[in-house]
């Protein structure tokens, strides 16, 4: 009797808190439409009746001959007074074109007010489904703030409200034992197939909106059921409720597609991702799993193909990557990851579907470009996860390498992106140069070499077929420029990475066979594209720059960075692009700090002087410098404007200047050295006196030079650098050389830097200033 009360009692509820609105609210909406039916009629009516009228105004006038006697009738002024002839109205058309009509009231202001929004009406009505003729009846916009609270936002805190206050009924009605366990279930699939059933007579009524809100409530309402079946109430097993719950996702999805509402699609998604969590059962199923993923995502590129819905594509992929996870926080093992790259590739190349269908139809949604951007970043998580998934397994390793290098050019080729060629080389070379210099294992050092050039010429050949679709007459794209570079410091670093390590004397020769390959690639390429042939001639200069500063054991990498900046420096007065020059000067800037690293240590005993590496690589990096310096002297726009090339101009001579005192240090401590070891103390001291003499008029003898060369060729900063080398110099006599030698030095030094001191103003006072530069 209880259960029969509490039945009674709910039902009762649910048709007053929930039914009756609906019916009215139904009532109402007809009622507005049969106004607007009304309305339009009306507004047809007096648009022929302005026809009418336009074709009385335009008509000849009739001849005398053609006008009928009118039929006259008498109207009483007043008992017995004189009555008026009045021409009878033949119709209620011609009296409606004989009186104007006057739009004073509310029945008009509805008419005006569709006859001037018809065609916003009808947009509105197809795109979002809203209660139009409450809208227009109220004479404003449909896509205004109130139509917005009115129409949506009261919707969603009514039935929000709704199933709050039925939740706390039925929850009272279960706590009382009202209602039985398997009854409970029924209730909750009966009440979501309600809320779709409605949803769809709301949709097929014109109240899409509210009809879809309804339908996306009811699939929510069916998971729950189907959960607390499965985990509250034990009625049905894992198994059961796995299928009942794809079986709402696809009719989520079912729905979507039948009323193209991306809303439920999404919703119908998570809904499918998340079945595995809502089920449960702990068991380990990986393969099924992750297929089952599969199907889902290829259910959002179904979609994403037929209406090009951005949000669904990217929620599928963040669900995709979530499922993942979860997986293998909770199972993964050393074992499966193999399998687990295998089964995430699937889900990778039906993301990648999702980006092509984005960019085909990306002029159908404003979001069709971002979400592709963002799904772009898939390959990246992918990439990232391979790796972790292989570890240290050799064969897989460089396996997984190659095929992706192949796929990444080949979808680069298609795609057009010239840039997704450098991307794939860094994401690829930098796993590979660490395995590299860390493998042990003899017996993969020749497949660690074969797989080295093979992946060199994979890009090399990838480059090469781009670049032979393009017009010779075109300039060369800057992403070329930059593939070119990478691509060709890609193989010698992974080769004396490992070279290093275990051969490292055929380093030198490895360097010379890469500078000699660069040189005859740029023979190959320089009849059809000149300027790419100069960036292999570069490498080749770069290559076997440093070939020899490894054959002689000096600063290698300074030289490399130095011709580098060069090459990229040259490119970019070619091209004028910003990027290439912000590298070049980078480069020529790690350069120069590597070599003032290398100037500063000490050089081992019996080197000669001048005659030695650090020489060369001094030689390299100033002239680099200098050289690319006078080029941007024509092009006074480019590397920033003047202020780079004075900076390059003025740190080349700092370099050289560093390098002048560097040998003069290197020639007395080797005096030192040679009078210590012969046990003859003084000879030391007078070496070390000697060097500080040395390093006082090298300082102003080069202040004097640049002096010198500022006035000739009218170049200001180089007399800046000149007065600030001679205060420099001033500073050190004043307090260490005075202070600290003896009295023949103390002269020699001062007197050394007077006379140049009084010849650098002498040039200052006789000599012609040119303009300054």
């Amino acid at each position: 009797m209880e259960l029969l009360i509490g039945l009674v009692f709910l039902g009762a509820s649910l048709a007053v808190a929930f039914v009756l609105p609906i019916l009215s609210f139904l009532r109402s909406t007809r009622a507005l439409r049969d106004a607007d039916a009304l309305a339009r009629e009306v507004q047809v009516l007096r648009a022929e009746v302005a026809a009418l009228r336009a074709g009385t105004t335009t008509a000849a006038p009739p001849s005398p001959a053609d006008i009928a006697p009118e039929p006259v009738s008498t109207t009483a002024v007043g008992p017995g007074g004189p009555t008026l002839p009045t021409p009878a109205v033949a119709d209620d058309a011609m009296a409606e074109a004989a009186v104007p009509p006057i739009a004073d009231s509310a029945t008009d202001s509805v008419v005006n007010h569709t006859a001037d929004s018809i065609p916003e009406y009808a947009a509105v009505v197809e795109a979002e489904g809203v209660d139009a003729p409450a809208a227009v009846a109220a004479g404003r916009p449909m896509d205004g703030l109130e139509e917005r609270i009115g129409a949506r936002w009261l919707l969603y805190a009514g039935i929000g409200s709704l199933i709050l206050g039925v939740s706390y009924f039925i929850k009272f009605a279960f706590d009382n034992g009202w209602v039985s366990e398997p009854l409970r279930v029924a209730i909750g699939l009966a009440a979501g197939g309600a809320l779709i059933g409605a949803g769809q007579r709301f949709v097929q009524r014109g109240l899409r909106f509210f009809g879809h809100t309804l339908s996306g409530g009811g699939l929510v309402v069916l998971y729950v059921a189907i959960y607390a079946a499965l985990h509250a109430y034990d009625l049905i097993g894992p198994s059961t409720a796995f299928t009942a719950m794809v079986a709402v996702t696809l009719l989520g999805l079912w729905l979507a597609d039948r009323h193209r509402v991306e809303v439920l699609g999404a919703l119908a998604l998570v809904g499918g991702f998340v079945t595995p969590a809502l089920v449960g059962g702990g068991q380990d199923r990986q393969i099924v799993l992750f297929l089952y993923g599969a199907l889902l995502l290829a259910g959002a590129l179904a979609m994403v193909v037929r209406y090009a819905w951005a949000g669904v594509a990217v929620l599928a992929y963040g669900c995709s990557v979530l499922l993942s996870i979860a997986w293998a926080a909770a199972h993964y093992r050393a074992d499966a990851g193999l399998r687990t790259l295998l089964l995430i590739t699937i889900h990778l190349v039906l993301l990648a579907g999702m980006v092509v269908a984005l960019r085909r139809r990306r002029g159908a949604s404003a979001l069709a470009v971002p979400a592709s951007w963002v799904l772009l970043t898939a390959p990246l998580l992918y990439h990232a996860a391979a790796l972790w998934l292989i570890g240290r397994s050799q064969g897989i390793f460089l396996v997984y390498l190659l095929v992706a290098t192949v796929a990444g050019l080949s979808v680069s080729y298609h795609a057009g992106w010239r840039w997704a060629r450098t991307i794939l080389l860094a994401l690829v070379a930098i796993p590979f140069i660490d395995w590299m210099g860390s493998l042990i294992a003899p017996r993969w050092y020749t497949a660690a070499l074969v797989a080295a050039i093979a992946l060199y010429l994979l890009h090399l050949a990838g480059q090469w077929r781009d670049l032979s679709d393009d017009d010779p007459a075109l300039p060369v794209p800057v992403a070329e420029f930059v593939h070119t570079h990478v691509t060709g410091v890609f193989l010698p670093v992974a080769l004396y990475a490992f070279l290093d390590d275990h051969a490292a004397w055929w380093n030198a020769p490895m360097l010379a066979a890469v500078a000699g390959w660069n040189l005859g690639v740029a023979s190959v390429v320089r009849a059809r594209m000149p300027i790419l042939a100069w960036q292999f001639v570069a490498l080749g200069a770069t290559t076997g720059a440093v070939a020899i500063s490894e054959w002689f054991d000096g600063p290698v990498v300074a030289i490399g960075w130095a011709l580098e900046g060069v090459a990229v420096g040259y490119a970019a007065l070619r091209s004028g692009n910003r990027w290439l020059e912000g590298g070049a000067l980078a480069l020529l800037g790690l350069s120069a700090l590597r070599l003032l690293e290398a100037l500063g240590a000490s050089m081992p005993v019996g080197t000669w002087p001048i005659v030695n590496t650090r020489t060369l690589a001094t030689v390299v990096v100033v002239g680099a410098m200098a050289w690319l310096a006078a080029r941007a002297r024509d092009i006074p726009t480019l590397f920033g404007g003047p202020w780079a090339r004075h900076t390059l101009i003025v740190v080349a001579n700092m370099l050289a200047i560093a390098w002048v005192s560097a040998e003069i240090i290197h020639v007395f401590a080797e005096r030192a050295l040679a009078a210590s070891t012969a046990d003859l103390p003084a000879g030391a001291a007078r070496a070390e006196l000697g060097q500080q003499v040395a390093l006082s008029v090298a300082w102003a003898l080069y202040a004097v030079g640049l002096v010198a060369a500022g006035f000739r060729s009218g170049y200001a900063p180089a007399r800046y650098l000149a007065i600030a080398l001679f205060g420099l110099t001033i500073v050190k006599v004043m307090t260490r050389d005075v202070a600290e030698l003896d009295r023949v030095y103390q002269m020699l030094s001062v007197l050394g830097v007077g006379v140049l001191l009084v010849s650098a103003s002498y040039l200052y006072q006789r000599m012609t200033r040119t303009p300054d530069v």
